[in-house]
C-alpha cells in the first residue's frame, strides 16, 4: 500500500514546511525578499532554480508568498540556509514527519527526515550546507509518505492542526498537535498555495478551476460566479473553485533522469472539504502529470 508504506522525496512540496520552519523562527517575515539569481554556487558545487535549468531565465526578487507560488528553489535554498537544519527539523516533526501518524491501517511506514547524526553514522559525512539546501526543496536524504504529504496539507487547510487520519469517516478530528504555527504563518503559506493555483502560478491545470453544479450557492468566499466569457456562453450552473495547492517534481537518483510527480492541494479554500494529493511514480513534473489527475478527482468531488 503505497499511500501509507512507500516512502518518497517530496521534492517541493515540502517547501510548505520549510515556509513555516522560517516564518515561525523569523528567519524571514512577509516583507523578506531574496533574489532569484539562477544559481547558487557553493566551492565546485551548483544549485540552481528549475525555472534557470529550464527556460535560462531568473525571476527577480520574490517574498514568500512569490516563492511559493512560483516553487522558487533559490528563494527556498536560502530560507533553508537562514532557519537552520535543527529547526527544520523540529517543524517537520511538528507536521507529523519521520514517525507513523497512526492511521487505522496496518503497514504504515514513519519515513526519514535526516540530521547531522544520521548522516555521520548511515554514509559517514558530516553535515553540509548543501544539504540543507537540498532539504529545504525537500530533496536529498528526506523521505516521506504520500499520507505524510495530505497531512501537512491538511495542516495548513485546518489552521494550524494536525489530525490523526482515519479510513472510519468521524466529525471529529483526533488532534495529534494543536495549532502550533501563527496565524500570519498560516495566513501567508495558504496565500502562496492559493497563488500556486491561480494564473502565473505553477499549478496550470487547476487555473480557473470550474464545474457545473447549480447546487453549489454562490458566496463570494467558497464558490463564485466564473468571470464572462467574451468567446462563448458559460453554461448555466457554472461555478468557480478556488483552490490552495502546491506543485514538487523529485528527483531519485534513477539513471535515466526520471523524477516523481507529486500535486498536493485542497479546497474549497475559504472552508475546505476535501484535500487531495496525488504521486505519480517517475512520472514526470507535478504541474503536467500529477494536477490533472487531482483536477479529475476535484471535479468529480464538486460535480456531484
Amino acid at each position: 500500500n503505497r499511500t501509507i508504506s512507500g516512502t518518497y522525496p517530496p521534492g517541493s512540496t515540502f517547501k510548505i514546511i520549510t515556509a513555516a520552519a522560517a516564518l515561525e523562527k523569523g528567519a524571514i517575515d512577509k516583507d523578506t525578499k531574496i533574489e532569484d539569481t539562477g544559481v547558487l554556487r557553493i566551492g565546485a558545487f551548483s544549485f540552481g532554480n528549475w525555472y534557470f535549468r529550464q527556460y535560462g531565465r531568473t525571476e527577480g526578487f520574490l517574498d514568500i508568498v512569490g516563492a511559493l507560488k512560483r516553487s522558487n528553489d533559490i528563494f527556498f535554498y536560502k530560507t533553508a540556509e537562514l532557519t537552520g537544519l535543527e529547526d527544520l527539523h523540529a517543524m517537520g516533526l511538528r507536521f507529523g514527519l519521520s514517525k507513523k501518524l497512526g492511521i487505522d491501517l496496518p503497514g504504515e511506514e514513519a519515513g526519514l527526515f535526516p540530521s547531522d547524526a544520521w548522516k555521520r553514522e548511515h554514509i559517514g559525512e558530516q553535515w553540509y550546507i548543501g544539504d540543507t539546501y537540498h532539504l529545504g526543496i525537500g530533496q536529498g536524504y528526506l523521505l516521506t509518505t504520500p499520507l505524510q504529504m495530505n497531512a501537512w496539507t491538511n495542516v495548513i487547510a485546518n489552521d494550524g492542526k494536525l489530525c490523526q487520519p482515519s479510513v472510519v469517516k468521524s466529525q471529529n478530528c483526533v488532534v495529534k498537535n494543536e495549532k502550533f504555527l501563527k496565524e500570519e504563518t498560516i495566513d501567508l503559506i495558504k496565500e502562496g498555495m492559493r497563488q500556486a493555483c491561480d494564473t502565473g502560478g505553477t499549478g496550470w491545470p487547476l487555473f480557473q478551476f470550474k464545474v457545473q453544479n447549480a447546487k453549489l450557492k454562490i458566496d463570494d468566499k467558497n464558490f463564485f460566479a466564473p468571470p464572462e466569457s467574451t468567446i462563448s456562453a458559460i453554461p448555466e450552473g457554472t461555478v468557480h473553485i478556488p483552490i490552495a495547492c502546491k506543485t514538487g517534481t523529485a528527483e531519485f537518483g534513477d539513471p535515466k533522469d526520471n523524477t516523481h510527480a507529486w500535486f498536493t492541494a485542497y479546497a474549497p479554500i475559504g472552508d475546505p472539504q476535501i484535500s487531495v494529493t496525488v504521486l505519480v511514480e517517475a512520472g514526470g513534473e507535478g504541474s503536467t502529470n500529477a494536477a490533472p489527475i487531482a483536477k479529475k478527482i476535484f471535479e468529480e468531488w464538486f460535480g456531484r
